[in-house]
């Protein structure tokens, strides 16, 4: 799935992607998803709407209530596999093996 979220993101096609990338410079885009999050742009714009929404839920709530966080409030949340450190200290392990 991720090459089809990179294609869309840079408005091409997968096969152009495949043309076009080499595959040092994809295995690059995986670690900057990893470290940065979902580059689908959908799911940025619900980010945005549930940060304004769970600031609005928050403002009106008792003081009793539960805190609202973002994620409460969108209909899908990618969740990382690891934290973005470990990652790249395993990238970087990696690089040093080949």
């Amino acid at each position: 799935m991720f090459m089809f979220t990179l294609a869309a993101e840079l408005k091409m096609t997968v096969a152009e992607l495949g043309d076009r990338m080499s595959s040092h410079e994809l295995q690059e885009w995986i670690a900057y998803q990893s470290i940065n999050g979902c580059m689908d742009s959908r799911q940025r714009g619900d980010l945005a709407s549930g940060i304004v929404a769970a600031t609005v839920a928050n403002a009106h709530a008792s003081r009793r209530s539960k805190s609202y966080s973002p994620q409460d409030f969108m209909a899908y949340v990618e969740k990382p596999k690891s934290d973005p450190k470990t990652f790249f200290e395993n990238l970087m392990k990696k690089k040093e093996i080949q």
